[in-house]
């Protein structure tokens, strides 16, 4: 199988890349490609920046545990509003007549 060898746009150490991708990349004339050293050092470094990024504006458990109690909560106050309003509304059909039928 060929390999063709590209230099890291990083730090400029030679980059093999097999077959016909590397032929592909070569021939296209890419000239950004990245060793895998400085790929994994510019992953750990986002990952890290992200994470303290993440811990720091991150809510607290306590705040975490509230989310599910108020939706438990809100979904109970809208059921107990739904059996109040139907049952102290009753509908035309339901409704006793106003007066006696004339036909009576």
């Amino acid at each position: 199988m060929t390999v063709f060898s590209l230099t890291c746009s990083s730090c400029g150490t030679p980059v093999e890349i097999p077959g016909r991708y590397g032929f592909k990349l070569k021939s296209a004339g890419i000239t950004n490609t990245v060793c895998t050293r400085c790929r994994q050092g510019a992953f750990l470094a986002s990952r890290r920046d992200n994470i303290s990024g993440q811990i720091a504006v991150g809510p607290s458990p306590d705040q975490r545990r509230l989310i599910p109690l108020a939706a438990a909560v809100a979904a109970l106050a809208l059921l107990i509003g739904g059996i109040v309003w139907r049952s102290a509304v009753p509908t035309a059909q339901e409704a006793l007549p106003v007066s006696e039928s004339p036909s009576r």
